[in-house]
């Protein structure tokens, strides 16, 4: 009976100096009507109560020591377990709040739900959010054109299992336009990571590319009045974009007006074309031979290609010297 009657002193204790703080709050922001305070969606407590300071924040005309008092303000109990967060839904914590805060709960602005963690760090996701942008911010300063990040997708909040701990993202090994995948990782104090949490970001990379100014058509010749440049996002891009540097170069498939050219797309114009008429040289040690020959195929400098002597009618493979000669060296 002595224990039960010391227990319910001890309640009725913290129940008076609730109301006595709260008293002392309210009279000393009675004349401040333009404040409020916002319950953070998660938070870190330290004690076996949940103070109010620990899990909310004021904005607006409130002096600074009103609100030292007011955030003294104990709540319900804290979680049992070190380092295990403890969820609310936003209805449970408005009665929670109505409860112990009385008419003063008419001033908090309250999100979806919080989470409480006993012990430990919190971060929060503007934190997590700056530390995307500067990580890939980083990354892509050696990419040319403009970077642009967004729909980041990342948690609201990230806990860490000890206050000693700390967080960082997993180095990016490369960047490219469009999906990014982003890895968080909490840290002990040696440098070992205790766990993951995984989030991502797209990044559009503008830059400017040469594109088809007309329709050009397979094997048509790429002169200069049928590139024109444009600006496209990489991100959208199912190639390596052609850099509109050498050349001559010819299309490999047909290309519809503003078409990004890719490297894919164009291949350098034969010397030799299919079914020209050629010199085809026969070159041993001692003897020099020169007939008239019919090339089977498109052919480059020095590449081998199939040509038909129009004397014999037989194939060969002959390498291409010029746009008009072709040779077959035999050795001794």
């Amino acid at each position: 009976m002595r224990n039960l009657f010391v227990i319910s002193m001890q309640r009725a204790a913290i129940c008076c100096m609730t109301v006595f703080l709260l008293a002392v709050a309210s009279s000393a922001v009675a004349a401040e009507t333009e404040w409020h305070f916002t319950v953070l969606p998660a938070a870190v407590v330290t004690g076996d109560i949940v103070l109010l300071g620990e899990i909310a924040t004021p904005s607006g005309d409130i002096p600074s020591q009103s609100w030292e008092k007011f955030a003294k303000v104990k709540l319900w109990p804290s979680p049992r377990n070190y380092g295990r967060p403890m969820a609310i839904t936003r209805v449970k914590l408005r009665n929670a709040l109505q409860r112990y805060l009385g008419s003063m709960a008419s001033k908090a602005i309250l999100p979806g739900s919080i989470a409480i963690q006993r012990g430990g760090k919190v971060v929060q996701k503007n934190m997590l959010s700056q530390m995307v942008t500067r990580t890939i911010s980083n990354a892509t300063q050696q990419l040319d054109g403009e970077a642009i990040l967004r729909d980041t997708t990342i948690p609201n909040f990230i806990f860490l299992r000890d206050a000693k701990n700390r967080l960082d993202i997993e180095p990016l090994t490369t960047v490219q336009a469009g999906r990014i995948g982003i890895r968080f990782r909490e840290l002990d104090p040696n440098g070992q990571v205790v766990r993951r949490v995984t989030g991502g970001a797209f990044l559009d990379l503008w830059v400017t590319v040469p594109c088809a100014a007309t329709p050009v058509n397979r094997n048509e010749i790429l002169t200069p009045d049928k590139i024109t440049y444009e600006r496209k996002n990489l991100a959208y891009l199912r190639g390596e974009a052609w850099d509109g540097r050498g050349g001559p170069y010819r299309a490999m498939r047909t290309l519809g007006a503003g078409t990004p050219i890719f490297e894919g797309d164009i291949e350098a114009v034969p010397v030799v074309a299919k079914g020209s008429r050629i010199d085809l040289i026969y070159r041993g040690a001692a003897v020099r031979l020169s007939v008239v020959a019919k090339a089977m195929e498109d052919g480059r400098i020095g590449e081998v290609i199939p040509v038909r002597n129009l004397q014999s009618k037989r194939q060969v493979y002959a390498t291409v010297l010029d746009d008009s000669t072709v040779i077959i060296e035999r050795n001794r």
